[in-house]
């Protein structure tokens, strides 16, 4: 099998939804951050395969929003969402409620979920661009608004799995 193919060698790429474009095309870039918070989730996972079915699915659905923005058709839609916030009411009952800032550590798949939340946050703002262009649309966006969040909870839910304390923030 040949596991290159050489078209992008000039600096370009073809994103069917926009055509032949710069690798540095606002395009290219949501696509990068989607796919770096896939592989910064598979890190997590790897490291606390408990997540593996609610992880895999979003890297599923991740999968999803670039073929849209890349101009496939998926049926990308709330049901995605719900989903998502379902999964955070369910965690939601098994942590504690937080009233400051804590600090992205303990457990190191929790360190990584922080890290991911990070990279989700990116991919969001670039997305929002994208949507106000018309190359995105506000389910993407509000997807990953929530992943972001249950992100967040599954980080705190970790380290309360695994004994280690969110370090609250404090301001000196």
């Amino acid at each position: 099998m040949k596991w290159y193919t050489g078209t992008g060698d000039s600096g370009k790429t073809n994103v069917p939804s926009k055509g032949n474009v710069w690798k540095f095309d606002e395009i290219v870039d949501a696509l990068g951050d989607l796919d770096e918070l896939n592989a910064s989730l598979g890190i997590s996972v790897s490291l606390y395969p408990e997540i593996k079915d609610v992880i895999e699915d979003i890297q599923n659905d991740i999968f999803s929003i670039s073929s849209e923005i890349s101009g496939f058709k998926m049926n990308f839609s709330d049901e995605k969402v719900r989903k998502i916030e379902e999964e955070i009411e369910k965690i939601d009952k098994e942590i504690d409620p937080l009233h400051n800032f804590v600090l992205p550590g303990g457990h190191i798949a929790s360190s990584y979920l922080h890290l991911s939340r990070a990279i989700c946050r990116r991919a969001e703002r670039k997305v929002v661009k994208l949507m106000t262009e018309g190359i995105s649309n506000d389910i993407h966006v509000k997807y990953l608004n929530r992943l972001s969040t249950l992100l967040f909870v599954l980080a705190l839910w970790i380290n309360k799995k695994t004994g280690n304390k969110n370090v609250i923030w404090k301001s000196k």
